[in-house]
């Protein structure tokens, strides 16, 4: 798992997401790692990853490596982009394996973005086209552990995700999250003190107070965009404007 540097985003927009795939595939074809599963959040990332003739430590160093340097040549910065060192556990049975590929790819959904199948940024919509994907070969082979037959895997393998993992992977899952009855009392506060009210914050004659609260936010809680957008019903186009330039 890779964050963001102080939960900070590190996807802006869709062309973001595709860059980071395309950098997993090149160095996976370099590298001869394996690929199993992958989900793609704004703030952070899931691989599950097998090594092959390298280290996971130098993969993941290449991998990001590669990223951040487009990342920062596209937005103009400069500094770290990943906090800190990516968070790993060892897989060691078939039945984790399965656990873990399947919490990744709940991922979307318990955050509250999307369907499973809808998301396009996790690689569960490639292993229902079955295991023909031209970059993750591996799919197959998972596939297979639950029908030698291509088809019955996939349906398998698709009724195996509708069940609610409760499993919470490397510690991982409530890391995320924030209090929101302490985000609520805090944003009272901070509108109080301005005598706004919260449902008249997105309009124009707000803006400035707009900025200041979702600045404030940020570096209180360090939310991702998708959370602040999510507590303050502020448009989320408006929230990366504000986070990336200051401005909305």
């Amino acid at each position: 798992m890779l964050r963001g540097n102080e939960r900070k985003d590190i996807f802006m927009d869709d062309e973001d997401k595709a860059r980071f795939l395309d950098v997993l595939y090149t160095k996976r074809e370099q590298e001869s790692y394996f690929i199993y599963s992958y989900c793609l959040m704004d703030n952070h990332i899931h691989l599950v990853i097998k090594e092959a003739n390298d280290s996971i430590s130098r993969i993941m160093r290449r991998i990001t490596t590669s990223y951040v340097g487009y990342f920062n040549r596209k937005y103009k910065r400069v500094g770290h982009l990943f906090q800190d060192r990516y968070k790993s556990e060892n897989v060691e049975s078939d039945g984790y394996l399965l656990t873990v590929i399947r919490y990744v790819h709940q991922n979307p959904e318990k955050a509250g973005l999307a369907k499973a199948e809808t998301y396009p940024w996790s690689s569960y919509p490639g292993y229902l086209r079955g295991a023909g994907d031209r970059y993750l070969p591996e799919f197959g082979e998972v596939l297979a552990m639950f029908s030698e037959n291509p088809d019955v895997g996939v349906e398998k393998f698709r009724q195996f995700h509708t069940e609610l993992s409760q499993v919470t992977c490397m510690d991982i899952a409530q890391d995320d999250e924030v209090d929101n009855v302490q985000i609520h009392g805090q944003m009272e506060q901070f509108l109080q003190a301005k005598g706004i009210m919260l449902v008249d914050i997105s309009k124009p004659e707000y803006s400035d107070a707009r900025r200041e609260l979702i600045i404030w936010l940020q570096e209180n809680t360090l939310m991702s965009g998708r959370k602040l957008a999510e507590v303050t019903g502020i448009n989320r186009e408006t929230i990366r404007k504000i986070l990336v330039s200051g401005t909305s």
